[in-house]
């Protein structure tokens, strides 16, 4: 998966001589859906974040593109809790970091010279650099902490997935408004018990702007 993932990026790179490019911007929300055993009820964690990054438009002909990109995702999340009045507390704070590879086609219409209609679906490869866990506890004014890595640490957290999506955007001029949602294909709990599932789905919303 690791040398698809490099040979896709070093295949966007040669192709940027002969496309249309743009730069966007972003937020992300992503749900990740745990489920331990095949009658265990699905644990969803959502975490919000940013993605920024460039693409490539393919004129295929007519009205239908080819729009594959390179775009870097970054996700964090907050969660904590306090016992007996405050006394005890703890705290988990997530960070995870990923490079995103879509391979998206879309299929528009010009409504006028300055508005353009479009829908656009396919996979997304996507590679997890960081994910790191910081635990924090305090105990009557005592505290302590450690960073976990979660790609080290944790048994079975893998960071490969391929994302199947659609959406759909306007351009406006050279400004492009974007909205999408992917569904993760892959069990991403890559070790032997068949029983686990992990799976992450995202909604995304970005502006960009075309060269």
């Amino acid at each position: 998966m690791k040398k698809v993932f490099l040979a896709t990026v070093a295949l966007l790179m040669v192709a940027t001589a002969f496309a249309q490019v743009h730069i966007g911007a972003g937020y992300v929300n992503s749900a990740d859906r745990y489920r331990s055993s095949k009658n265990a009820d699905v644990e969803v964690t959502n975490i919000n974040g940013a993605y920024a990054g460039l693409g490539f438009t393919l004129p295929l002909g007519g009205d239908l593109a080819v729009t594959p990109g390179v775009y870097y995702t970054y996700l964090t999340s907050h969660n904590a809790s306090s016992f007996v009045g405050g006394f005890v507390s703890a705290a988990g704070d997530l960070q995870e970091h990923y490079v995103n590879v879509p391979l998206t086609f879309t299929y528009g219409d010009d409504l006028s010279s300055k508005f353009r209609l479009f829908f656009f679906g396919g996979p997304t490869l996507s590679y997890g650099l960081i994910s790191k866990t910081k635990l924090s506890a305090s105990v009557g004014g005592l505290s302590g902490n450690t960073i976990i890595d979660n790609y080290n640490d944790v048994r079975g957290y893998g960071r490969f997935d391929v994302l199947l999506g659609a959406g759909m955007g306007i351009d406006l001029g050279h400004i492009r408004l974007t909205a999408g949602y992917d569904f993760g294909m892959l069990n991403r709990y890559n070790e032997t018990a068949t029983s686990i599932v992990r799976h992450r789905n995202q909604f995304h919303a970005g502006i960009g702007f075309l060269f």
